[in-house]
């Protein structure tokens, strides 16, 4: 009877497999580079990768070469960011509806702890004095900003819909977010004050390239760097550019075969953006011009 049953199980797990494949959900491909933060002298990369077996956080020069493992742990580490002077790389681990922020030095060692707050996503200020984070679920997402130490929680959005991926504009007085108007439209760019007032939609691009996610100011502002994902072909991105005055986008890095190209984050100087890309069949960090020219990988 229990041989039985296990051949019923495997049945359905195979089914259920090939279900997936039919309607383009396949899981992702594996991750040996993703998540890229250039640092503020634009001379490395800190990225997340698997090959250690579980995911931790590796630095590598702008080139590729060099890289460095930070992190070996059994947790899964997300990276925030660098600090101003780049000498170290801030990071966050998720637990028990709380993430706590650590830093470590940019050529390893033992990292430290900073602060922990209840949630999830944390983006720090410009100024490095705030933290910025979201909690509630992924559907009704509520927008919190604190002291960096966690203290002074403040509320800035209404949870009425979604906020994702946020990022602090150079200057810290304004916020961009993944959000949309109403749970049957397109996820789009929103840009408000940073004190959560005057929220509109930035993106405006066509509903047949998809939605507009994960949006990076550009060091002086004027622009973001965001992904667009599309609807109508499966496992296919694109890298925008998108103005932060008008929202006039242009797509970046034009291939012709369905390919992730993900989360993107730029140099300083603003002539090049790294991003992460399915297109060896492995997401890997890749690095091109701000125009999508010049597009190579540097993690293999």
């Amino acid at each position: 009877m229990m041989t039985l049953l296990r051949l019923l199980l495997l049945l359905l797990c195979a089914l259920l497999k090939i279900t997936l494949l039919v309607h383009g959900q396949a899981a992702r491909p594996p991750v040996n580079g993703a998540r890229p933060i250039v640092s503020p002298d634009g001379k490395r990369i800190v990225f997340v990768s698997e090959r250690s077996g579980t995911t931790d956080l590796f630095v590598t020069t702008a080139e590729g070469s060099g890289v460095r493992q930070l992190t070996a742990t059994p947790e899964k580490e997300s990276p925030v960011g660098w600090t101003r002077d780049g000498k170290q790389v801030l990071f966050s681990v998720f637990a028990n509806n709380r993430s706590t922020l650590f830093a470590i030095d940019r050529d390893g060692g033992e990292s430290s702890q900073i602060a922990s707050y209840e949630g999830r996503g944390l983006a720090r200020s410009p100024d490095g004095k705030r933290m910025l984070y979201m909690t509630g679920n992924w559907t009704a997402t509520r927008l919190m900003v604190s002291a960096l130490d966690g203290s002074n929680p403040q509320q800035i959005t209404d949870g009425s819909s979604i906020a994702w991926n946020v990022d602090w504009s150079p200057d810290g007085k304004r916020l961009a977010f993944t959000g949309r108007r109403d749970p049957e439209s397109e996820v789009a760019v929103f840009v408000m004050n940073a004190d959560g007032s005057a929220s509109r939609q930035l993106s405006r691009v066509a509903p047949a390239e998809g939605g507009a996610q994960w949006p990076i100011w550009s060091p002086s502002g004027n622009a973001l760097a965001v992904q667009v994902n599309s609807r109508l072909i499966r496992n296919e991105a694109y890298i925008w550019i998108v103005a932060a005055a008008t929202g006039e986008a242009r797509k970046l890095g034009l291939h012709d075969k369905p390919y992730l190209d993900e989360t993107p984050s730029w140099f300083p100087d603003e002539r090049r953006l790294a991003f992460q890309s399915d297109r060896t069949g492995r997401m890997e960090i890749w690095v091109m011009n701000a125009d999508g020219s010049g597009q190579k990988q540097i993690t293999h």
